[in-house]
């Protein structure tokens, strides 16, 4: 499997201009769209969650070769399926093709705030300098 490349729909912290963007440099962004209304994105504080759901989620689709692939699932907490994983990655269809996304379809999220949008670069935290 040397030199494969993977498509991966990310939606958070790992889209441009957010902290884990690094993981991706050298990967080819190939573009922005968005999901199919499979999915429901919600809060865990600094960053998001997927799960299913009846909304469209904004994703940013890179290339990827093995050794990001592997960095991704270090960041996401996914070992290999039927794993004890953080998120899940699985397969979705997007308008640039079949690509790998990470989802926490996990019922001890339920009670997270959604984001309706579907996009985390909108999403606004309240931040402690705000109430100040």
């Amino acid at each position: 499997m040397l030199n494969d490349l993977y498509k991966v729909a990310v939606y958070g912290t790992l889209r441009k201009g957010n902290g884990n963007n690094v993981l991706l440099s050298n990967s080819k962004m190939v573009g922005t769209v968005f999901t199919a209304p499979n999915y429901q994105m919600f809060s865990l504080g600094g960053f998001p969650g997927i799960r299913s759901g009846n909304k469209r989620v904004l994703v940013e689709v890179y290339e990827v070769d093995d050794a990001t692939l592997s960095r991704l699932d270090r960041l996401e907490g996914y070992r290999g399926e039927g794993e004890s994983n953080f998120y899940e990655r699985e397969l979705t269809e997007t308008a640039l093709g079949t690509t790998y996304i990470y989802t926490l379809d996990d019922d001890r999220y339920d009670k997270c705030p959604t984001i309706e949008s579907g996009n985390w670069n909108e999403h606004k935290e309240v931040r402690l300098k705000d109430l100040i």
